[in-house]
């Protein structure tokens, strides 16, 4: 079907909406005017690209939100049909919006004869065919970049590796104690108590982000009797700060294409093209929220998705920002508690553009024991491991850049209770220490372990015999008697080592071995370790043939623009 002239689009106007177009694009209008002038008038200001960009400007975020659905769905939509408009507005702010529009000459309503659940006749709101591309160009368009930091910003928050330290608490403490989950599998509120104590934010909603982030990476597990239980801690911690950093990053993100192809996650892959854009950026730069809105929304666009080009606005940025804010990729600048801009750190930049990091020097200061018995930790210094035993070994007491930790003869009773033992203690402290132990505190840690008495409980086989002589016949066999830890009676010995190969080995000598039931535990699929590996820390690489300009990019598992730009090089290559 020809498409209508411009002016043939505005003879559908209402001629009270026509007169407010013209006065919004600027035009002078008397009593005199007649329809047909004011057409003709309205159609050449139209055609003037400045006056289409001023006008464009005008609009109001409903406005923008309605055009953009409207411009994605092909430039017109029913009522019905206006489904992702209506998930976040009212249809008081739909009907609004839409008269709004009518009166800048952007949109028209129609009624069309269509069968629908609705009836046979439905309202639909059309773009005129003239503004379509216009429209495109503009919402496809990336916002102007501008790189100085915000004048109204009161507050500068870089958390640094706060959030990763204080996952070093929850986990030491769960190391430590008996934690059990309640039957709503949450923390009970006498453990949330004990462990926010030496947390950087001693507060409910810290905690919350804490075990939260802890979880979906797997740092502890639930086991048999709702148990918590610490896991993958040295995988987790190993390394530099940027190296830890990165992994937790990609758990958040996840490795799989599903996160980006539903709509009914939009912090997901608002993050994942947030983490985009910071990676074009410098240390120096600022990005704006509005900014990172409007990028984000461009890029959306032109993906053609426009469930969830609606659903990304600065709250939900604000909310994507969130965790590379928590990990110390970036530093945040507030006004109150609204985000106005971000800004990458140094670590933000080895995490996200693979920048090589520069060698910490040698002979670093980790801690030091006082005679108190109170260790001052230098946590910025120090290795995740270290100080996660460190925290095994003593209780915290304050984290921060400098903590504050306590030895008690609480906290070494509870460091031998996951396997500890003096020479451990005291190696550990004695090699890492800036300086020597004080002897008090040598002699105190001493003085408790001596007071604890160390027992072992092993699983072992009981065989027995029926008569005496049955027995003193296999014990001449070199492959039983090899197995036998200690006679327990005369019929009755006990076996350690491979039990099934022993019973084939007897019942070769003709010594028929009836065993007891074992209860059967359901096993861990194999491979389920490698590809949790994989999907949670991305020891292997999947995606091949990446593009430039997305090497080394943490997300890039989670997000499909990879894809386009992969393609756009295949037809550039093609061409």
């Amino acid at each position: 079907m020809a498409r209508e002239s411009l002016e043939k689009e505005l003879e559908h106007l209402f001629r009270e909406d026509l007169l407010a177009a013209c006065k919004l694009w600027g035009i002078d209008v008397t009593g005199k005017d007649t329809g047909a002038s004011l057409i003709e008038m309205a159609a050449q200001r139209m055609k003037v690209p400045e006056e289409r960009e001023r006008v464009f400007d005008s609009f109001t975020p409903l406005e923008r939100d309605l055009l953009g659905i409207l411009t994605l769905s092909g430039g017109a939509m029913s009522y019905d049909r206006l489904k992702p408009f209506r998930k976040i507005y009212s249809y008081g702010q739909l009907n609004q919006t839409e008269r709004d529009l009518r009166k800048k000459g952007i949109i028209i309503r129609r009624m069309m004869s269509r069968l629908t659940e609705f009836g046979r006749e439905v309202a639909e709101f059309k773009v005129l065919d003239f503004f379509i591309p216009h429209l495109k160009e503009y919402f496809e368009r990336a916002p102007t970049y501008d790189t100085e930091k915000p004048k109204k910003a009161r507050n500068i928050v870089d958390e640094r590796d706060t959030l990763l330290i204080d996952m070093l608490i929850l986990i030491a403490y769960i190391a430590k104690h008996d934690v059990r989950m309640t039957s709503s599998w949450e923390f009970p509120k006498r453990e949330i108590d004990h462990i926010m104590e030496a947390m950087s934010k001693p507060t409910e909603e810290r905690f919350e982000i804490v075990q939260r982030f802890a979880r979906k990476a797997g740092a502890y597990t639930i086991a048999e009797g709702d148990k918590v239980l610490p896991s993958k801690v040295d995988v987790l911690f190993a390394g530099e700060q940027y190296m830890v950093a990165k992994r937790f990053l990609v758990s958040a993100l996840g490795r799989t294409r599903a996160i980006w192809a539903t709509p009914d996650q939009p912090t997901e892959y608002t993050l994942n093209l947030a983490i985009c854009r910071l990676r074009e950026s410098t240390q120096e730069d600022w990005i704006s929220v509005e900014e990172l809105r409007d990028w984000i929304r461009s890029e959306l666009f032109q993906e053609n998705q426009p469930l969830k080009w609606i659903q990304v606005d600065d709250d939900r940025v604000q909310m994507a920002l969130e965790t590379p804010i928590l990990l110390g990729l970036i530093e945040a600048a507030y006004k109150g508690k609204k985000l106005l801009a971000v800004s990458l750190t140094d670590v933000g930049e080895h995490v996200l553009k693979e920048k090589s990091p520069k060698p910490k020097p040698a002979g670093r200061e980790t801690f030091i024991v006082q005679p108190n018995f109170d260790i001052t930790a230098f946590t910025t210094e120090m290795e995740y491991q270290k100080l996660y035993r460190l925290m095994i070994i003593a209780e915290p007491v304050r984290t921060d850049v400098v903590s504050t930790f306590k030895i008690t003869e609480k906290s070494i009773f509870e460091a031998i209770e996951i396997g500890l033992r003096e020479k451990d203690l005291l190696g550990f402290l004695t090699a890492e220490s800036n300086k020597p132990i004080p002897a008090n505190v040598e002699r105190s840690i001493r003085d408790w372990t001596s007071q604890t008495t160390f027992t072992t409980i092993s699983e072992v086989s009981l065989f027995e015999t029926e008569t005496e002589r049955d027995l003193e016949m296999l014990m001449l066999i070199p492959e039983f008697e090899s197995q036998v830890v200690r006679k327990v009676g005369p019929t009755a010995v006990i076996l350690t080592g491979d039990i099934d190969q022993l019973s084939d080995t007897l019942r070769k000598r003709k010594c028929m071995v009836k065993r007891a039931k074992k209860e059967e535990i359901p096993e861990v699929t194999p491979g389920t370790e490698i590809t949790e590996q994989v999907l949670l820390y991305g020891t292997e690489q999947i995606v091949e043939d990446v593009p430039w300009d997305c090497e080394g990019c943490p997300a890039i598992q989670s997000c499909n623009k990879i894809v386009r730009r992969k393609a756009r090089s295949q037809r550039g290559a093609r061409s």
